[in-house]
């Protein structure tokens, strides 16, 4: 199996399911099991309906990756666009106990990853989400 992935799509919320399914066979093959790559999918569509919601404003015509790639027992997603800056900072988590529709994504995200980090490379806003593979004694 290849240790990396990536694919390029436009912003149309059609394909999500399509990156679901690359994330999800490419996390099967990484070691991951069923509920744990299910945790990771919410994970990605959560970033990546941000992307397409906040960063592009709907825009569906729009260039966004996803990239996946497994370093050292751990599962590394990278998702890039060149959208509206995004600052997690300036963004307030939702406490889970507010009850309201949205702006759970972020908190949903750090919640299921183990690391999540966002920064912006000129014109292009990353997000870096990465998961430890463990073995079933280790949950």
């Amino acid at each position: 199996m290849p240790n990396e992935v990536e694919i390029h799509i436009t912003s149309d919320p059609r394909w999500l399911g399509l990156l679901r399914r690359v994330v999800d066979e490419f996390a099967s093959h990484a070691g991951f099991e069923a509920k744990d790559r299910h945790a990771l999918l919410v994970a990605v569509s959560e970033a990546v309906s941000n992307v397409m919601k906040h960063s592009y404003h709907g825009d569906s015509d729009r260039k966004l990756s996803l990239a996946c790639q497994v370093v050292d027992g751990e599962i590394e997603i990278c998702i890039k666009d060149d959208g509206e800056a995004f600052d997690p900072q300036a963004k307030e988590l939702l406490p889970p106990e507010e009850v309201r529709p949205g702006g759970r994504g972020v908190y949903l995200m750090k919640e299921i990853m183990d690391e999540v980090e966002y920064w912006r490379d000129g014109a292009t806003n990353c997000v870096r989400m990465k998961k430890y593979v463990r073995s079933p004694a280790e949950r």
